[in-house]
């Protein structure tokens, strides 16, 4: 069984025809195991050639997502995102004048460019609703910075969920 959990390609020219390479991140599980295990790949993609038209170039065990890229958080209850999401909590109420308190963040991507800016729907609620709302919040983190690490872009009430 595999699971492509995500992917880019860039084109490769050759004169007229195009050639890909295309990363993936992948779950794969074998009969030998009773977890899937993540891994990168790879792939070689002419589609010109009919016989043979991908090769595999490279397979190993996942490590780290590569920078540049957005890539789906894979544990929500990372204590870095967590923290991220209720800083921006924090930050909006000074921001606001409101008080909301952060309840869970319920997806999110990071998209490692200079540090790590963190897409988060998360879930807040206020002392005056009993229901918590859904907020789309984006935090920008450089924890090496000692000063100020997390910096607020943007947080929203949502009407409908944006991304999946």
């Amino acid at each position: 069984m595999v699971d492509v959990i995500d992917g880019s390609y860039s084109v490769i020219k050759d004169g007229v025809e195009s050639d890909y390479d295309v990363d993936l991140v992948i779950n794969a599980k074998d009969n030998s195991t009773v977890r899937p295990k993540k891994y990168e790949a790879t792939i070689f993609y002419r589609p010109q050639r009919k016989d043979h038209p991908m090769k595999v170039k490279r397979v190993e065990i996942f490590k780290r997502y590569r920078p540049g890229g957005i890539w789906p958080i894979d544990d929500l209850n990372d204590p870095q995102v967590v923290s991220a999401a209720k800083f921006a909590v924090t930050e909006y109420n000074k921001k606001a004048n409101t008080t909301l308190n952060f309840v869970t963040v319920i997806k999110g991507r990071e998209h490692m460019v200079g540090g790590s800016l963190y897409h988060l729907v998360i879930s807040a609620k206020d002392n005056i609703n009993a229901n918590p709302k859904e907020y789309e919040i984006v935090v920008f983190a450089q924890v090496w910075l000692k000063k100020t690490p997390l910096k607020l872009e943007s947080f929203k009430q949502l009407s409908k969920l944006i991304f999946n």
